[in-house]
């Protein structure tokens, strides 16, 4: 055996090892508990089995958790708050946390807005124990990923102070209006805070103005964070690698249970049509006024909205019988399906685990119905 064989064999082993030790300590959210994930290595030393299997079984839980039947909130202000201390240089995600982190928040911000057209964002950095507001609340995707791609040349410093971040967050929510959804949704690589005071008053502060904080950490569980997010109706979850990221962060686009707080009055909106001159100005007809201050909305907007009250039925599981003479295919791409297969309950045609995802998350209706 080569020299080079060697030492290609043993980054592997390396590499399997500190994998197991990484996935074995990551946490996946459950409704009452967390749940601690346990790889197995087959007989050729490798763990891709194990995690596509935890992979398969993470994106079929998004699915069954979504509720039907209940208010939802569709009006949503999400406030992101990006951990940018020098933990985030550590490179255990390719090609650092902080790139990853990027990277994942661009394509959140288009499945955000595909799901909430009339929802907003707002962005927050945080390092050296400040916080800084990247970009304030707008429904506009396309500045939303400028300014990410502005931020992904800077380096991480500093310490991550978690009290000054939802304090910031709390100063931008509290004045959003009482029929919208006021979200947290803290990205964190730090496994410690430094804050200024006592952080159970910012809790307090958080709870009364019903602002619901959720986390996703990179590197492990905490316990401040995993009761702030009980504490305030939110989620809590630790990430496994990439691909995990990016499934948490399209948890968060879609719109959460809304709270008994959440007030239900009539909500003003505008449907404005467009305008070719641009330079002539626009006036409500109603009042003849410039800037009434309205929620602009289109059609579309409200039908992408109203898919979420009510959700096409979870299909359900079935096992492929291996002694079957005869493949059984995907009814929407036609593939072969060799593991599981997912029956719609409505037209009972077969399909691949794929083109379910795609059907629940993108499509929201069966195309055999």
């Amino acid at each position: 055996m080569s020299f080079e064989n060697v030492t290609k064999r043993f980054r592997e082993f390396i590499y399997s090892q500190w994998m197991v030790r990484r996935w074995s300590m990551a946490v996946i959210d459950g409704k009452k508990h967390m749940k601690r994930v346990v790889l197995e290595q087959d007989d050729a030393g490798s763990i891709q089995s194990s995690v596509a299997a935890i992979t398969h079984l993470a994106k079929r839980k998004h699915i069954s958790d979504r509720v039907k039947g209940v208010r939802l909130g569709i009006l949503r202000h999400l406030c992101i708050l990006v951990d940018c201390s020098s933990v985030m240089i550590e490179k255990d995600l390719l090609p650092s946390r902080f790139i990853s982190v990027i990277k994942a928040l661009s394509l959140f911000v288009d499945d955000f807005f595909d799901q909430n057209p009339i929802s907003q964002i707002s962005i927050i950095t945080a390092k050296d124990k400040k916080t800084d507001k990247l970009v304030d609340f707008t429904g506009s995707a396309r500045k939303h990923k400028e300014f990410l791609k502005a931020i992904a040349e800077e380096i991480p410093s500093g310490e991550f102070s978690l009290q000054n971040s939802l304090e910031t967050a709390n100063e931008m929510l509290r004045h959003m209006p009482s029929h919208s959804s006021r979200e947290v949704l803290v990205i964190m690589g730090s496994l410690s805070t430094c804050d200024p005071g006592d952080i159970e008053e910012s809790l307090e502060i958080l709870k009364r103005n019903n602002i619901r904080c959720n986390f996703i950490a990179l590197s492990a569980e905490m316990y401040i964070c995993k009761r702030i997010a009980k504490a305030t109706n939110g989620k809590y979850a630790v990430i496994i690698d990439e691909d995990d990221l990016k499934t948490l962060l399209s948890v968060f686009a879609l719109p959460p249970v809304a709270t008994t707080q959440l007030s239900a009055n009539l909500i003003r909106m505008g449907f404005p049509k467009r305008i070719e001159d641009a330079k002539s100005w626009s006036f409500c007809i109603c009042h003849m006024k410039h800037g009434e201050g309205l929620v602009l909305a289109s059609a579309p907007h409200l039908a992408r909205s109203y898919q979420h009250l009510y959700p096409i039925l979870p299909f359900e599981e079935k096992a492929i019988d291996k002694q079957m003479k005869k493949e059984l295919y995907c009814a929407g791409c036609f593939s072969a399906i060799e593991v599981k297969s997912y029956v719609c309950p409505g037209c009972r045609q077969d399909f691949c685990i794929n083109c379910d995802l795609l059907i629940h998350e993108t499509m929201h209706s069966c195309p055999g119905c």
